[in-house]
Formats: C-alpha cells, sequence, structure tokens
C-alpha cells in the first residue's frame, strides 16, 4: 500500500466529484450506499473501494498545487478556464453560451449550477454542456432551444445570498467595442 498514492487519489476523486460528477447519479448512488451499507461500515468500504482503485486503477501522479486550484496532472489537456467542465462540450451551432452572475468566489461549483437548473427547469441533463466557472461569474452552454427558458427560469432567482442575473454571453469583441 502507498500511502502517497491514495491520498493522491483521493485528491482526484474530490477534484472530479466537485467538477465533474453529475449530482443526480451521485445522490442515487448516495442513497443505495446508505440503504447496504450500515453507518459503522461506510468507511472500511470507502477504504476498501481505495485499495481496489489502487490495484487496478491507472497510476495516479501528483496533483500540483496552486493557491486554492488543485490541478490534476491527469488531464493536461484542459486549459485554466474550463477546469470546471461538467459535461461534455454541445457543437457551437447547437448551443449558446449564458452567463451566470455568481463564480468561484460564493463557494459554487459545476455540479450545484447544474442542479439549480434542473431544479428549477424542466429541461433534460443532455441539454447542458460545459459549465465553466470563473471568480465572479460562471457560463453555462445550453443547448438554443433552451436557452430562453433557463435564463427565464434563473435570472431574478435568490441563490447563496445573492440575486442571479442571467442572460446570454457577450463574445469579448462584443465587450471590447463598447
Amino acid at each position: 500500500m502507498n500511502e502517497e498514492s491514495i491520498r493522491n487519489r483521493i485528491r482526484l476523486l474530490l477534484d472530479e466529484i466537485q467538477n465533474k460528477a453529475d449530482p443526480v447519479e451521485l445522490n442515487r448512488c448516495r442513497s443505495i450506499f446508505r440503504q447496504e451499507v450500515s453507518f459503522f461500515s461506510r468507511s472500511y468500504m470507502a477504504a476498501y473501494l481505495l485499495l481496489l482503485a489502487e490495484d487496478s486503477g491507472p497510476p495516479v501522479e501528483k496533483p500540483v498545487i496552486r493557491g486554492k486550484q488543485r490541478k490534476s496532472a491527469r488531464a493536461p489537456s484542459q486549459p485554466d478556464e474550463t477546469r470546471g467542465e461538467a459535461s461534455k462540450a454541445l457543437g457551437e451551432e447547437e448551443s449558446v453560451q449564458l452567463f451566470i452572475s455568481i463564480g468561484r468566489n460564493r463557494k459554487v461549483y459545476p455540479r450545484e449550477i447544474l442542479a439549480l437548473i434542473l431544479a428549477k427547469t424542466k429541461i433534460a441533463r443532455d441539454d447542458i454542456g460545459v459549465i465553466r466557472i470563473l471568480d465572479n461569474y460562471s457560463f453555462v452552454q445550453v443547448r438554443n432551444t433552451v436557452s430562453e427558458t433557463v435564463i427565464g427560469a434563473l435570472n431574478g432567482q435568490h441563490f447563496r445570498g445573492r440575486t442571479l442575473t442571467v442572460n446570454y454571453a457577450r463574445s469579448r469583441e462584443e465587450n471590447n467595442s463598447e
């Protein structure tokens, strides 16, 4: 057993839970886990699963820690600004970027924005693409067909002590021309 490797795997798993995992699926799995594993056995079960993953999973490199943001050496192809991806990107011709006035400074994660959208609208999970969390605001990629629904449902909602502003994101060229 390599303790440092297990610690690294835990950090990577926590990062994936916060940035990539589907909260609906996690909650379903969590519910089953609670039903099947007694409270006193849960930490043993988690430890055993880590050991299994350590034996069968790909080698894990140590993440580089810079400030508060942890970067995984496992995904070097991801640019910094898209670390908050929650799912696969939608095609540009079928999607639009939405601006949401809350970001990392309010300790918001992509899974929380995803859960908020799914709770306030009746749209399918597949209609939501990449969620990028920046310091003070976020961008959410949605299908063209549901963009007005998302804007209407979230704009003016209170979330984390703030009233959200949600609208179509402007491109950098539009911002520079003003």
